[in-house]
């Protein structure tokens, strides 16, 4: 608007709305110009700059414009701001311009605010070229404004790559309210050709406008679910959860829990926050894999079909809970053919394991792990320890209890089955201490004890409040530790949580390396000492005396508990009856003689009877002779190897002289039954050793295996060090 016209206006009118007219006039150019030219600046340079203020001095001169014209003005100066991707500068110009054009306009400068709010956010360019490229290549559908038809997606199909090259981010940068159809685009890309999608997807996620991310929340379900679907074969299932699959730990990273020292990549940003549905499935999904190749990996055929059987019907279940999980409609509908998908591929892998298994026995012994909550077959016996634990536990002096014994006798299967043998108002809670991540350090370990106490108590139906972040663990571990006990505690009632730490001697080895100082004895006695409804239990080979002063002294009122063999009823009923679908007969005597043999050990007493079902499946018979016990003896000591050779150098001594010594005893009692005269200290120390472990026992003024099948071990098959 030319000055000369500025001034004849103002001097028709009132001096002093003159005078607000121009001192308006010259603030909202000064102020226009002058953020505009900021904005610019950092934008594109000093060039813009200059560009900016010409722009911002134009901007006061067509104030008396028009308000389709200045629309127009105010929309292409939105659309030029938009890449600083600034609020402040957006409403600030909003601003500015509806203040220029208020004097003219009136309250249809207010109107400024819907054009800016479109211009600023890049809505119209975008959104129109997702139509038109459905209507050019499919001109007489009716196009719908939040989904393409199937058959749309059809024709579409060929060109849905370039359709995605010719949106945002590729053309612009800027996306603040997602696209119709552009999550829709991407999941069928990803059907056609998955590893293009897949970068198209990685470079959309590197841009952190809402208008991305909730494009590709939208379209992350789907393309999951996809992937899920597209397997056919047991192998290629069990593959969806391994980091080295070419799509879904890029998509899904947090759900593969990758370690630093993997080889698959992950983005530089964050991942799009998923949908509900696949925070509450793909764990379930991933236990169901999980346990398929648990399953698999069993020796025994009839054991893997019957495994499969289970899972099945797991899969199963979860398809019928999936309305009370929380999914919506949509999400039902997505990931129910998944599932019913994975129950075929299940069961043809059912079929294949059942024509392998004509006629096999199962194989329900085991002797690698401890035996579970969920084995109570397998589980034989321990009640009067565990009647013991209880009265211990319940006993006013409430004394700290240390299950001791030697590896293999049945601890930890002990502790795992807590929850069956000890009464409700007693609440077990398995801390496995061998885990180095929780005995990395102080902090670690508090939130170890924390997460092990919440889950435990859960799976027992005693909800507990919300754990603590890591984070407030490593600011004040034990404050943070108390504070959490003391809200935890005063919701069980009259309940009793009793913390058994299995390997706790690692522990006293963490010290040692200086991850944990002794400040954790102090912690550990003060809750000993102040928290009746808290006891702990200490299980491991060795008692507190042995592992030195400093648990000696800080655990004034301890109980030792040795567990060793079961009793000779309830290893024949582990022999007879370890499942209900059990048929393996013995001949007469076979089953007298291994319990002499194995002298009621649990570990051993599973080893030699999965051998001997081994032995059974091989001969092609159900009836165990003489002949096939002695077969089962000799693939025992080949399957047991570990076990054997641990005891035989971790048990003998302490230094390479005192095993030296320890075997040659051994030896001499294998070999001659005749231990011959004890001569130096040394040979006396080794020698407590072999009978405090319960590796030879005193038996008719002479010395003894404990274990006669260890004792044929070594005669056979030992190797001095």
């Amino acid at each position: 608007m030319p000055i000369s016209l500025v001034r004849e206006n103002i001097t028709k009118s009132d001096n002093a709305d003159g005078v607000a007219v121009v001192v308006a006039f010259v603030v909202a150019g000064v102020v226009a110009g002058v953020v505009a030219g900021v904005v610019a600046f950092r934008v594109a340079g000093v060039v813009a700059f200059r560009v900016a203020g010409g722009v911002a001095g134009g901007v006061a001169g067509v104030a008396t414009l028009p308000l389709i014209w200045f629309s127009i003005v105010a929309s292409l100066i939105a659309f030029a701001l938009a890449p600083a991707k600034d609020h402040t500068v957006f409403i600030t110009i909003t601003v500015i311009l509806i203040a220029l054009s208020a004097q003219n306009l009136g309250w249809l400068s207010a109107l400024i605010i819907p054009v800016t709010l479109v211009s600023s956010y890049r809505i119209f360019p975008d959104y129109s070229f997702i139509f038109l490229s459905s209507y050019y290549t499919y001109p007489n559908s009716l196009l719908k404004l939040f989904r393409f038809s199937d058959s749309t997606i059809r024709r579409l199909r060929p060109q849905i790559a370039k359709i995605l090259f010719q949106l945002p981010p590729y053309t612009s940068e800027l996306l603040w309210i997602p696209l119709p159809n552009h999550a829709q685009l991407l999941v069928y890309e990803f059907r056609e050709r998955p590893q293009q999608a897949l970068t198209i997807f990685q470079y959309i996620q590197t841009f952190s406008l809402p208008g991305f991310q909730i494009t590709l929340q939208n379209a992350l379900p789907q393309i999951v679910a996809d992937q899920l679907k597209k397997i056919i074969s047991i192998p290629e299932l069990l593959f969806t959860a391994n980091s080295d699959h070419p799509i879904l730990p890029f998509l899904i990273s947090p759900f593969y829990h990758l370690d630093s020292d993997s080889d698959t990549p992950t983005p530089e940003t964050p991942l799009p926050k998923v949908k509900p549905e696949l925070s509450i499935l793909l764990p379930r999904l991933q236990t169901i894999i999980q346990d398929i190749q648990s399953a698999l990996e069993n020796e025994n055929i009839a054991l893997r079909e019957r495994g499969l059987e289970k899972i099945n019907d797991k899969v199963v279940r979860l398809q019928s809970q999936l309305p009370s999980l929380g999914l919506k409609n949509e999400a039902i509908k997505r990931w129910t053919p998944v599932l019913e998908h994975w129950q075929k591929v299940i069961e043809l892998e059912q079929n294949e394991q059942r024509k392998l298994s004509q006629g096999e026995l199962i194989n329900p012994f085991q002797y690698g792990n401890p035996v579970r909550l969920n084995q109570k077959n397998l589980f034989k016996g321990r009640q009067k320890f565990a009647n013991e634990i209880v009265r211990r536990v319940l006993d006013r002096d409430r004394p700290t209890l240390v299950l001791h014994g030697p590896r293999r006798c049945g601890k930890t299967s002990f502790l795992y089955n807590f929850p069956r043998l000890l009464p409700s108002d007693i609440l077990p809670v398995f801390v496995d201490m061998q885990s180095s991540a929780i005995t990395t350090s102080e902090s670690d370990l508090c939130f170890g004890l924390v997460r092990a106490i919440h889950k435990d108590c859960k799976s027992q139906g005693v909800k507990l409040p919300n754990i603590p972040e890591r984070t407030d663990f490593k600011l004040s571990p034990y404050t943070t530790l108390e504070d959490w006990l003391d809200e935890a505690l005063s919701q069980i009632g009259e309940r009793r949580i009793l913390l058994n730490l299995d390997e706790f001697e690692k522990i006293g080895t963490a010290i040692q390396n200086g991850q944990i100082t002794l400040r954790l004895f102090d912690q550990l006695r003060h809750l000993i000492q102040h928290y009746e409804q808290l006891g702990f239990l200490f299980s491991g080979v060795q008692t507190l005396e042995e592992l030195g002063p400093n648990w000696s002294s800080y655990f004034i009122s301890v109980v030792p508990i040795e567990m060793l063999y079961l009793e000779p009823k309830e290893a024949e009923d582990l022999l007879l009856n370890p499942d209900p679908a059990f048929t393996l007969r013995y001949a007469p005597d076979i089953v007298k003689e291994v319990l002499m043999l194995t002298n009621c050990h649990p570990y051993c007493l599973q080893l030699l009877g999965a051998s001997m079902v081994n032995q059974a499946n091989f001969n092609h018979t159900d009836f165990i002779t003489a002949e096939l016990l002695q077969a089962s003896i000799n693939d025992a000591f080949i399957s047991g190897q570990p076990y054997f050779t641990n005891i035989w150098t971790e048990f003998t001594g302490t230094t390479p002289e005192e095993m030296v010594i320890g075997q040659e005893l051994l030896l001499q009692v294998a070999k001659t039954d005749i231990l011959l005269p004890i001569t130096t200290e040394i040979a006396e120390k080794v020698l407590t050793r072999l009978l405090r472990y319960h590796v030879l026992h005193k038996i008719n003024g002479g010395y003894d295996f404990e274990i006669p099948l260890l004792k044929q071990w070594v005669r056979e098959r030992a190797v001095r060090s």
